[in-house]
């Protein structure tokens, strides 16, 4: 079998891939590992500058994990509780309404008061009742009976997230918005922005120097920006990932865009927001799969990696999962089937994989198919970081899965 690293320079010679940045170590620091490949660009004309390992990535939804341990330090230091009705803090959320339909014939929402209230473990595991519009069709509905649109980055966060619930909050699983409104709750109680706090309790005690929300304030960074690709062939009308996963990656320019801008964000989405280098994220991983305490005590990191979801939580995550072009977002190279959960900073593995991660290893990714695994039990940890769209591109997965598999063997092999 070819090396990892011969698989990576041949997909992206082949452009099956786009151009990649992927790190790993374990706890015992025996492994460490990073290597960039390909070039920064794929623009025709472009010059031919390698991509380095600290070239910047918008991280996208990899964002939430770095505001669930801020929130869970928040809570270490009893600024709120994980449990406690969060509109003591937001209270935008106060009187938030249920959408059950749609006045027949008509484009009138019929919304009625939630009889819950929203909790912060429940904003961060998506199991609020509140989702992402741009992902709902009924709330992309209810947005267009306002005269509004639907979307993931314009506007501010206070605009992006109220939306009608969904379902009762605790009763079901819709991927939302819920860490941004976690991040409101982390600025309105330590009076920081929410990368002020990032920068003081989570980048410098881990030496990060590649972060931001801003990357307007960070020219540094900016000048370092990984071109995003783009796989040909369109965009699947239901599932918003690649309608042809076996066409190749083409230089895309303005493709972030659509989602997300490089710059005049309005504010900090503790969702999405941040931009950062692969290798610094992984100095994050390391951190909460050895359990260092640079970051988070004992119990709190352990309350990161605890499974949450009520049953009929799990239920719908689940079925959810037997979509293919659900499950390559939620348990991205898995078996469908493979039994998930989602703990307060990532989805949660409840059996081992074999060759790979171990039950209880947390997972999640970033939206331009960034993807990463924390593994307690092995302690190996690793992310696999490309500008890859449509999100849900099966290929760029199955790199990540092959990355996966070659850092477990190479763990095995320093011990």
């Amino acid at each position: 079998m070819a090396s990892i690293e011969e698989q990576f320079k041949t997909a992206i010679a082949e452009r099956d891939i786009a151009p990649a940045v992927v790190a790993a170590s374990d706890a015992k620091g025996s492994l460490k590992y990073a290597k960039s490949f390909g070039l920064r660009s794929l623009k025709e004309g472009a010059p031919a500058e390698p991509l380095t390992e600290d070239a910047t990535f918008w991280i996208a939804s990899c964002t939430k994990l770095m505001t669930a341990i801020a929130a869970l330090q928040c809570v270490a230091h009893a600024h709120f509780t994980l449990d406690e009705d969060v509109t003591r803090l937001l209270p935008e959320l106060k009187d938030i309404n249920l959408l059950k339909g749609f006045e027949e014939g008509t484009e009138k929402p019929i919304l009625v008061k939630a009889t819950k209230k929203i909790t912060l473990r429940q904003l961060l595991t998506h199991s609020s009742g509140i989702a992402y519009d741009i992902f709902e069709p009924n709330l992309m509905r209810w947005r267009a009976s306002r005269g509004e649109q639907a979307s993931l980055g314009s506007g501010d966060m206070i605009y992006r997230g109220t939306v009608p619930l969904l379902f009762e909050p605790g009763e079901s699983y819709a991927y939302s918005p819920g860490p941004d409104w976690a991040g409101v709750m982390i600025q309105r109680t330590t009076g920081m922005s929410l990368g002020e706090y990032m920068q003081k309790n989570i980048w410098e005690p881990l030496d990060i120097k590649n972060m931001t929300f801003h990357l307007e304030e960070r020219p540094d960074m900016l000048k370092r920006r990984a071109g995003t690709g783009v796989r040909m062939g369109g965009v699947n009308p239901i599932f918003g990932c690649p309608a042809d996963p076996s066409a190749k990656i083409m230089h895309g320019a303005d493709g972030v865009s659509f989602w997300w801008k490089d710059e005049g964000v309005p504010d900090d989405s503790g969702g999405a927001g941040a931009f950062g280098s692969i290798v610094d994220y992984q100095k994050i991983l390391h951190s909460i799969t050895a359990g260092d305490g640079k970051l988070l005590s004992q119990e709190m990191n352990d309350e990161l990696f605890r499974p949450c979801l009520s049953e009929g939580s799990r239920k719908q995550l689940m079925a959810l999962c037997t979509f293919k072009e659900i499950n390559v977002v939620h348990g991205p190279t898995l078996p469908i089937g493979t039994q998930l959960d989602y703990a307060v900073g990532g989805a949660i593995c409840l059996e081992d994989v074999e060759g790979r991660r171990r039950k209880g290893t947390m997972h999640w990714l970033g939206l331009p198919n960034l993807y990463w695994f924390a593994d307690r039990d092995t302690g190996v940890s690793g992310i696999f970081g490309t500008q890859t769209l449509a999100p849900g591109d099966p290929k760029s997965a199955e790199m990540f899965k092959q990355f996966e598999i070659a850092m477990y063997e190479k763990a095995k092999e320093t011990r």
